[in-house]
């Protein structure tokens, strides 16, 4: 069976428009009038050619240099190879083709564990930011300001933990004022004495050339900050922040162990509060917020508030393109039946399409595919007041820490019953670190429709929405990253205020995510076998392309 790619692949600057004409791929001409407005599936058709066909090799890795530890213990660093990269708002998935059907399936690269991506993490191809990873893909390191690396897994629903271990950082305590950090401390990039971290969660949107937390999507604690007793060591939307139900942590050192646990309900819940249907009152045991509402009620919000004329405009395109779709009585109608059918508890009802647009390059395959466009109301604090969303009763933009909830007017600020993330250090709870998570399933989550994308809604989850363990480095810090047990400290020492009997390591979604892409893969193509009448519907369209016989 094909396997999803756990590290999307690698990445090099090249125009999206190039690599289309470089492969001869083309999206196939279906008639739309087959299709309803809901579910249509972008396909691309390739010329058959052997590259297609070969087994991912792992992304190439050449030794940078080896960080000594204050007992002697080293570390070895490594630049990457050769990989895929634009700015153009894409990111890449490696993909093989299947021989028999010549249908193209999301394809594994080694090492085959979860572990920090080939993909999603900062421009390798900027001498300055000398990014380095460890050579089973489980640590980095990296130079210059603060940037943000992700792994290959990923929380939908339910409890996941994973732990991060401090390699390098600065002594505890503060700077000299009016000096930064990278002005004092040594220039030696063995030293395990250099640089500062942070730890968390991020979306899809989160951007790589921003430390976690300068947004609102993604959560972070900083593991130095010279005042994290004074002022807190939590980091959201470019605030600093104190752990809620517990106590901040002084600055760590090398060996310290960060442990963070995330909490998600099912996407049951998740999918009624982005289509504007849930009720608090059926989900009693699941805490809501951060702003309180009556049961039953919804806050009356303008979608608006107070914008200029193309604001407005904007507000307006940006809405019709995440437009969620109407539910289908015959859908459920067919889910009542398989429920009666079995004595097991069917997955949530949801849709899931992806633009995948394979393409060789270099000895490598992959799928190009348009990436989601971050809301102005969830970017830093610096983007800009006069395009945020206003509330209309304060006549200032929404605070995204008091304003917030499941029933909010817009999508993309309402937040999850019963999330949050909750922080060990050295196996000690210490409380939490955020609650009332931002739901990340659409319309809360879009794609911008436009040339480099063959979606006809924005409103689409392509399947890899949700939290991924984050990290970012500064000037020479380093973290090493457990994904899956044993952990070095763990949480059940000290399991803090409830009992985590359901928490699982992150590191089992690695094999879940082959499992679900998978099982997309074969919806997909008996959708589009049904839709064109015949079982051999790639081959025949492969054929047609290059004018000859489907072999």
């Amino acid at each position: 069976m094909d396997e999803v790619s756990g590290g999307r692949g690698h990445r090099e600057k090249i125009p999206s428009t190039k690599l289309k004409e470089s492969t001869g791929t083309a999206a196939s001409s279906i008639d739309k009038s087959k299709h309803d407005n809901r579910v249509y599936l972008p396909v691309y058709v390739v010329n058959r050619e052997a590259k297609y066909e070969q087994e991912q090799e792992e992304v190439k890795k050449t030794h940078d240099h080896t960080k000594i530890g204050a007992n002697g213990e080293k570390f070895d660093f490594y630049t990457l190879g050769h990989h895929v990269e634009t700015r153009e708002k894409r990111f890449y998935i490696r993909a093989r083709r299947d021989p028999q059907s010549l249908y193209f399936h999301a394809a594994e690269a080694p090492p085959y564990h979860a572990r920090l991506s080939d993909e999603q993490h900062p421009q390798c191809q900027i001498d300055k930011l000398r990014n380095c990873f460890s050579k089973d893909m489980l640590s980095k390191t990296g130079e210059w300001g603060h940037y943000t690396t992700k792994a290959n897994v990923f929380a939908r629903e339910g409890q996941f933990f994973w732990e991060a271990k401090v390699i390098s950082q600065a002594p505890p305590g503060r700077e000299p004022p009016k000096a930064s950090l990278s002005s004092f401390q040594e220039g030696d990039r063995t030293s395990t004495s250099r640089g500062g971290l942070r730890v968390g969660f991020a979306r899809r949107e989160a951007a790589y050339g921003e430390p976690l937390g300068n947004s609102a999507y993604s959560y972070a604690v900083a593991t130095r900050s010279g005042y994290g007793r004074d002022y807190g060591v939590v980091r959201f939307n470019s605030e600093i922040q104190h752990i809620q139900g517990g106590q901040d942590f002084d600055d760590l050192s090398p060996g310290d162990v960060i442990g963070l646990m995330i909490t998600l309900p099912p996407l049951e819940v998740h999918k009624k509060v982005v289509e504007g249907t849930f009720n608090p009152g059926d989900y009693p045991h699941l805490e809501c917020g951060p702003a309180h509402l009556s049961k039953n009620k919804r806050q009356k919000t303008s979608k608006t508030g107070k914008q200029s004329a193309s604001g407005k405009n904007k507000l307006k395109e940006r809405e019709d393109s995440v437009k969620p779709a109407e539910p289908d009585p015959l859908r459920a109608a067919l889910r009542w039946q398989l429920s009666s059918l079995s004595n097991h508890t069917l997955p949530s009802d949801h849709e899931v399409i992806r633009d995948r647009n394979p393409f060789g390059l270099k000895g490598q395959v992959y799928f190009e595919c348009p990436d989601y466009t971050p809301h102005n109301d969830l970017s830093r604090p610096s983007a800009g007041n006069k395009t945020k969303s206003q509330n209309p009763e304060t006549g200032k933009p929404y605070d995204l820490n008091t304003e917030t909830h499941p029933q909010h007017e817009l999508p993309h600020l309402r937040t999850l019953p019963g999330s949050k993330i909750e922080v060990w250090v050295n196996g000690k709870y210490h409380g939490i670190l955020a609650k009332h998570l931002f739901a990340f399933l659409p319309p809360a989550s879009y794609i911008e429709l436009g040339s480099k994308t063959s979606l006809k809604e924005g409103a689409v989850d392509d399947g890899l929405l949700g939290y991924y363990p984050a990290l970012s480095h500064f000037t020479g810090g380093a973290v090493e990253c457990k994904f899956d047990g044993p952990w070095w400290h763990g949480y059940e020492q000290d399991p803090g205020p409830e009992p985590r009997k359901m928490c699982r390591a992150i590191g089992e979604r690695y094999n879940e995510q082959i499992v679900d892409d998978f099982v997309c893969d074969v919806v997909d193509e008996i959708y589009l076998e049904k839709l064109n009448g015949r079982t051999d519907y790639m081959r025949h369209a492969v054929a047609s392309k290059v004018g000859g016989p489907g072999s």
